[in-house]
């Protein structure tokens, strides 16, 4: 190659600072390989790769924090895109987990991103699922950070579709893997390019202000710097201002002009202290400046005694300055300022209010990815599995529009989230232009064009097909109404067959009759009857064996007991097993005693045809098991529930009606054990309180793991199971 486009291979090389003799013979082999462009590419074109390539390299070192396994991967990158080598060669010349990263840049580089801005959300947690390794997004960061670089002198970009692109989705990314400057220029170059006007105008404010605003700092530190240097503290204070992109954000957000923007920089202490002297001093350097400047005790943010979990630590304060200006203040140690400038901070934990429930344990491979490029890269591909959004697949519509499904699930399951009307028809599919049937299983990116007959109505089978809930509870009323068409016709058969045979119609007979004949209810009943599978001469001939009122009559008078319920002998048609899939019958949980996965339960056939399933210590357990017999059923829990299975179970909490303690107790159950409170209700009499509060539990198991906590609150007295109502 051409000196002018040639690529500092050595300088690379210095950067990389190989740990092994076969890192650098590995380096050599991928320079040679690398030299394959040459030849398939005229000298411009050859010049705007070696510049790529060179350009991400370098970010990817000096900004990402990563080293050998990266760098190898952009080197190879144009040689695999241009299908100059092959994943089976780069196996055998190369590591595995390069090939792997290769393969993934591959994957993500199909994907549609024209839809970005609407389905934002969707489209992180796509590439973040379609990323095996955690290397492959921080190339693809370090990828589009280079290009919102290069855009201006690369003609065929367009500014405003790539501003868009990073604004939607990378910089988010850039947020939550830490990559906070990162992010930072992500953001100034959206509102640059998307809004032109807005960008230029507060970029000439703060210049016009710039005096002024750099004397404002000055007069705000010099105080405050003789005051920590006069107590030996040794410290840099330092005056930035606020991105334009954040400034633009709040004039947006409170409507407001940019001279009404108050906080239009921050002052950050940074203090040379290390080991356990450092919190003391952060909070030392505190008391120094709230007694010069009146602080705002509700903008306080201590993430020092108690860092965020991604590791964030710092102290947060806004004070009154000169001219009564709020003024931010951010002390910290040059440790902790490191962390957050350069990656570990990842703000975006408390600053997005998204509710996602991501993994810290991913986050940590992140961090371990930064904190040691070296040791990271040389990592299996399985240590750097992102397992963020395994269980989650993501499905392009024909209009690039995304739905979030269930990993596993069909094309059947693809229709019902499109709308019910599209599954209830459903026939087949085209997947990426294939046509498929309806139980052909998805995966992550595809593009699927649904199939409709308007003859095509669900089908039982259809339930062996499906993962999403949403899915079954569609088919299954479907079904429903089906059956209850039929059985309407059934019931009408039965009434008349009754009035011949001179019996009364009443709901005992037929929950009597049910139970005879072994059925689920009296639905199933009248449906069989519909079918013509129930032999009404034998229904007559049974109901022979009648008191004067026309009912059957009951069997032998047995010891009604709840002891003796539960050691009567087990028939297997006794069993109602139940779970999240409702599969087997109709029932709901008793409100009366709210029971959950795991409790001693049985289950209480009501007027309403559907079955109650009630606690053996349910208040109203004796009295219907001792009058109704033949309306109860034994249940049993399935041997495991899905880990997004909700029970309401109350609760009842008593304790001293101490300062704080009901804080206390909401902060254990909602930030410790991370379970949802639907309902709370206190009330305390002669320095004692009694707490009602309903939670939403996995099963008995969680339940009992909650009560152990909550007993270690101080003051807490006894926490019980409670029946009363909220």
């Amino acid at each position: 190659m051409s000196q002018n486009i040639n690529i500092n291979w050595e300088k690379l090389k210095q950067k990389l600072d190989f740990s092994s003799e076969i890192q650098s013979l590995l380096f050599d082999q991928a320079q040679a390989v690398y030299a394959k462009l040459s030849s398939s590419f005229s000298n411009d074109e050859q010049f705007a790769i070696n510049k790529k390539v060179g350009g991400i390299s370098n970010l990817l070192i000096d900004e990402v924090g990563l080293g050998f396994t990266s760098v190898m991967a952009v080197i190879l990158w144009p040689v695999y895109d241009n299908d100059l080598i092959k994943t089976h060669e780069l196996t055998e010349s190369f590591d595995e987990s390069i090939a792997s990263i290769l393969v993934g840049l591959k994957k993500l580089e199909g994907l549609d991103m024209s839809k970005t801005d609407i389905h934002s959300e969707h489209f992180i947690q796509l590439l973040l699922s379609l990323s095996s390794d955690v290397r492959i997004i921080l190339i693809k960061v370090a990828e589009r950070l280079y290009a919102i670089r290069q855009v201006e002198d690369n003609e065929g970009v367009n500014p405003r579709g790539l501003a868009k692109e990073v604004r939607d989705l990378y910089a988010p990314i850039a947020h939550r893997l830490g990559l906070y400057l990162i992010k930072n220029e992500f953001e100034e170059a959206a509102i640059k390019y998307l809004q032109a006007e807005s960008y230029r105008h507060i970029a000439r404010k703060l210049n016009e202000t710039k005096k002024s605003r750099e004397v404002y700092i000055n007069n705000f530190v010099e105080p405050l710097d003789k005051m920590l240097k006069s107590n030996g503290l040794n410290c840099d204070i330092k005056g930035r201002p606020k991105s334009i992109h954040s400034i633009w954000n709040k004039m947006s957000m409170q409507e407001v002009e940019f001279e009404e923007v108050y906080d239009l920089f921050a002052i950050r202490v940074i203090l040379h202290s290390s080991g356990s002297s450092e919190k003391a001093d952060c909070w030392q350097v505190y008391s120094y400046i709230t007694d010069i400047y009146q602080p705002n005790p509700n903008r306080l943010r201590d993430w020092i005694s108690s860092p965020k979990p991604n590791g964030y630590e710092s102290l947060h304060t806004t004070v009154i300055g000169p001219d009564g200006k709020w003024v931010e203040v951010q002390i910290r140690t040059k440790r902790m300022d490191e962390i957050a400038e350069h990656g570990h901070a990842a703000h975006w934990k408390y600053k997005e209010n998204r509710g996602i429930a991501d993994d810290d344990s991913w986050l940590g491979q992140i961090k371990a990815a930064l904190q040691s490029p070296e040791a990271g890269d040389q990592e299996s591909e399985h240590s750097s599995k992102t397992e963020l959004y395994s269980n989650q697949i993501y499905i392009f519509t024909p209009e690039s529009d995304l739905i979030k499904l269930r990993v596993g699930s069909t094309v059947l399951d693809f229709a019902f989230a499109v709308h019910s009307n599209v599954g209830v028809h459903c026939t087949g599919a085209k997947v990426n232009g294939k046509i498929v049937p309806i139980k052909h299983t998805l995966i992550n990116g595809d593009q699927v064009e649904i199939l409709t007959s308007a003859q095509q109505r669900p089908k039982v089978d259809w339930l062996n097909w499906i993962k999403t809930s949403k899915a079954r509870s569609r088919i299954k009323r479907f079904l429903k109404e089906a059956d209850y068409q039929g059985s309407e016709k059934g019931k009408d058969t039965l009434k008349r067959k009754f009035e011949q045979w001179r019996i009364k119609y009443d709901v005992t007979t037929i929950h009597r009759l049910v139970n005879f004949l072994k059925l689920k209810n009296a639905l199933e009943l009248y449906q069989e009857v519909a079918d013509g599978k129930v032999d009404l001469t034998q229904i007559r001939d049974l109901l022979k064996d009648k008191d004067p009122a026309g009912h059957l009559k009951d069997k032998p008078e047995q010891d009604k007991s709840i002891d003796s319920f539960i050691k009567s002998p087990v028939r297997q048609e006794d069993y109602l097993i139940i779970d999240g899939s409702l599969d087997n019958v109709d029932y709901r949980l008793a409100k009366c005693c709210n029971p959950i996965f795991g409790d001693e339960v049985f289950g209480f056939v009501t007027v309403s045809d559907s079955t109650k399933i009630h606690r053996l210590n349910c208040p109203n357990a004796k009295q219907m098991i001792k009058r109704y017999p033949y309306r109860v059923l034994k249940v049993q829990w399935t041997d495991k529930h899905g880990d997004e299975a909700n029970y309401s179970v109350n609760i009842r909490i008593t304790g001293f009606d101490d300062i704080g303690i009901i804080n206390e107790i909401s902060r254990v159950i909602s930030a410790d054990l991370k379970v949802n409170m639907r309902a709370m209700n206190v009330s305390s009499d002669d320095g004692f309180f009694i707490g009602l509060i309903t939670l939403a539990v996995q099963d008995k198991y969680h339940l009992e793991v909650i009560f152990a906590k909550l007993k270690r609150v101080k003051g807490v007295m006894n926490v019980i199971r409670s029946d009363e109502l909220i």
